[in-house]
């Protein structure tokens, strides 16, 4: 009878926080608040973030039991099942395919050869499980008008009032022109810093080393990683979290995770798309390349990761027609950072 092991492990995940793959890792989730995104206009419920920890390699017996229960089979069959479905697992990884858990998300191998994992959007927190994601908006307010107010004796005083609207006006137009002053301020020490430096009128500017510029960690040890070649152009032109396409994923779609099949000695190119710093925006560019047919590129860069896409060519044409469609997909600055 034919098992599949990785439909049940999200049915474990609601009662456990943690699901060991025996020589694999294990999934593990910790609560997570809810959370507003002020740019959306949106704000998520409490959930689980979940997270893929390759060193809980140790079978803690929870999945094997769980089919064992589920299917009615013997434990014996249980452990065998799972051990074959392991080996299954690590078989395609080793092909640089993506594995897909249902529910719970997908496992791949980045450029480096590092394993990442990208979660799915499946709420594993029970108390606030099927709480939908609200929308709102910001509520414009009308400026304060004078209103007469009635004493006792039935006279309206509407000059306490204007006083009033007048003071409000008052500290409105001092504000307004404090933070006009301090605009000004702000734009002449951003030219300073930025301009004034960066085109060389700094007696004490700092010149960078050009050996270090766009030269991942596995590089500057003396490692070879592939795809490898002279870098085109390593002036990044985008700055960090740039790229925030407005068509950018949020919720979970289905991929094609069949991995590139390389020949021996096959060539390489590199696409630069974007630079970031939040790793939610570095999962959604991943998965938009998946979408699109490619496969992705990912290089930290100080404390950001830059993004992109690799692929193999055979001549300098497919390069060209590559870059043209990566720019009118993803981002009109992507360039070819190596070959």
């Amino acid at each position: 009878m034919q098992i599949d092991v990785g439909s049940h492990i999200a049915d474990l995940l609601y009662e456990h926080h943690s699901v060991n793959i025996p020589g694999l890792g294990g999934f593990v989730s910790s609560y997570k608040a809810a959370t507003a995104d002020q740019v959306q206009g949106e704000v998520y419920p409490p959930s689980q973030a979940l997270n893929f920890n390759a060193n809980l390699v140790a079978d803690d017996g929870l999945l094997a039991q769980h089919l064992h229960e589920k299917l009615g089979i013997s434990l014996t069959d249980a452990h065998q099942a799972v051990e074959g479905y392991v080996n299954e697992v690590k078989e395609a990884i080793g092909r640089r395919n993506i594995v897909v858990f249902p529910k719970v998300g997908r496992l791949y191998k980045d450029y480096e050869q590092n394993l990442q994992f990208l979660a799915d959007t499946t709420n594993f927190n029970l108390d606030s499980y099927g709480l939908p994601t609200l929308h709102f908006y910001p509520i414009a307010r009308s400026a304060v008008q004078g209103s007469s107010v009635r004493p006792p004796n039935g006279q309206p005083q509407v000059a306490k009032a204007g006083a009033a609207v007048v003071k409000t006006r008052f500290l409105n137009n001092g504000l307004a022109i404090a933070v006009s002053i301090a605009a000004v301020v702000v734009l002449i020490v951003a030219y300073f810093l930025f301009f004034y430096r960066s085109s060389g009128g700094g007696e004490n500017a700092q010149r960078l080393p050009t050996s270090r510029v766009n030269v991942s960690p596995s590089q500057a040890d003396g490692q070879t990683v592939a795809p490898s070649g002279p870098s085109e152009d390593t002036d990044e032109s985008l700055t960090e979290d740039s790229y925030l396409g407005e068509d950018a994923p949020t919720g979970p779609e289905e991929l094609d995770t069949e991995g590139a099949t390389t020949a021996p000695g096959q060539k390489y190119f590199v696409i630069g798309i974007g630079v970031f710093s939040n790793e939610e925006n570095v999962q959604r560019l991943i998965e938009r390349i998946y979408k699109a047919g490619y496969e992705p590129f990912t290089e930290p860069k100080g404390n950001l990761t830059r993004v992109g896409i690799q692929k193999a060519y055979s001549n300098e044409s497919e390069i060209q027609a590559t870059l043209r469609d990566v720019q009118k997909k993803f981002s009109k600055d992507a360039k070819v950072l190596r070959r």
